[in-house]
């Protein structure tokens, strides 16, 4: 395992860190359907300013990738598959940011395994069934490609301490009552002025209830690895697949 890489990659997510992940809510305007498989391109972008100090100063973080998902909520799992790089001053160069990702809720363990088969273990919370909240906002309604493909954007706040300004667009279906991510765009503020994390999340080939078992069985070299306590950032909200936070 590249430790350099793991060490920027946590070191840089937890300067900006936001509360605990939401419980469900019964209250909600419509979710994802319990199982489903999707492409997704993520960019995610963090800059960390220290103006306390004699001296400013600034780190910042970007990535950029493809990500294969499934989402099991039945069984209470989620796997992501990334492919991508990841941009900082830290680093000499662009370096590949290329992991699997299996969450077991139920165990409440995240396993990362890297490209070079070593793994990491982290804990977790419970997962969460993703609906689009009572409270949001619809800003606007529109079609994508074609008339008939409508889509809905809302617009809501977290209510963590320190919240995230979410919006969402998406399609919304009636057989079965459910909806799809299409566009996700997260900003989180910090207590630190000058400082954040935004991130943008395209979601395209949603297929529901057509998903492998197989991806989610874990490496052996995974199972008798210490669990370290998840730092809860929003890009590790993310890879717990809390598309709608």
């Amino acid at each position: 395992m590249n430790t350099s890489r793991m060490n920027l990659f946590y070191s840089i997510t937890i300067l900006v860190s936001i509360a605990g992940i939401l419980p469900y809510c019964n209250s909600q305007k419509c979710c994802t359907v319990d199982e489903w498989t999707a492409d997704m391109f993520l960019d995610y972008g963090l800059v960390f300013s220290d103006n306390k100090k004699e001296t400013t100063k600034s780190a910042y973080s970007y990535i950029n990738g493809t990500v294969k998902v499934t989402y099991d909520y039945p069984n209470r799992r989620t796997y992501l598959k990334i492919h991508g790089a990841q941009v900082s001053h830290l680093l000499p160069d662009p370096m590949p940011f290329d992991t699997t990702i299996i969450n077991d809720y139920k165990k409440g363990i995240q396993y990362n395994i890297w490209s070079d088969g070593s793994c990491m273990k982290s804990t977790i919370k419970n997962m969460t069934k993703q609906c689009i909240p009572d409270d949001a906002e619809l800003v606007n309604t529109g079609s994508l490609v074609t008339e008939w493909n409508t889509v809905q954007n809302y617009r809501y706040t977290t209510t963590d301490d320190i919240p995230a300004h979410v919006d969402a667009t998406i399609f919304q279906f009636t057989s079965p009552a459910s909806c799809n991510p299409v566009h996700m765009v997260y900003f989180v503020g910090s207590v630190k002025s000058g400082s954040g994390t935004l991130i943008n999340l395209d979601v395209m080939n949603v297929v529901p209830y057509s998903i492998d078992p197989s991806v989610f069985n874990v490496p052996p070299q995974c199972k008798d690895i210490t669990a370290l306590v998840n730092r809860n950032t929003m890009l590790e909200r993310l890879l717990e697949l809390n598309i709608f936070i």
